[in-house]
């Protein structure tokens, strides 16, 4: 009989939870559009002598800060005014732009793709544990670029 209840129990509670991470498939749809645009405005070619190549690694000398764009993208700001955007290799459910990244490098001082990261928020001196999310690659993008990705992600 106790043993029936706790099953009933976790079957609810997995109901829950299942319902609770459902999205409409309008939701889904807009999402979709939203990265499409996203992809599309850093496909634009850059001058490589002036903005550099698509690089695996950045040297944690070379950003001064980072946020997260949403939850596939974080932008990276270096010394006179380097930016460079890092499309996750996959989403990262509950990254904001006030998340704080711990992360877990592979490559000495450098940020590298595949190095893995736990976005979490800070409550007054505790943690509390984030979800874990893979860098991809260090694209050079521009302000124009960045203020483009900003609209999309603010259209309604």
């Amino acid at each position: 009989m106790r043993a029936a209840r706790v099953l009933i129990l976790l079957t609810f509670s997995a109901m829950l939870l299942i319902a609770a991470c459902a999205t409409s498939p309008e939701d889904e749809q807009r999402r979709l559009d939203r990265e499409a645009a996203i992809d599309d405005i850093l496909s634009y070619q850059l001058d490589p002598v002036e903005y550099g190549e698509t690089r695996r690694c950045l040297s944690d000398t070379e950003f001064q800060s980072y946020r997260a764009l949403n939850d596939r993208h974080l932008l990276f700001k270096g010394r006179h005014d380097r930016l460079w955007v890092n499309k996750l290799r996959g989403r990262c459910p509950g990254l904001k732009s006030s998340s704080v990244l711990i992360v877990r490098k592979f490559g000495g001082n450098r940020f590298c793709s595949l190095d893995m990261f736990e976005a979490t928020e800070w409550f007054g001196y505790t943690d509390r544990p984030g979800v874990r999310c893979i860098l991809g690659e260090f694209q050079p993008v521009t302000q124009a670029q960045i203020d483009q990705i900003e609209d999309v992600l603010e259209a309604p």
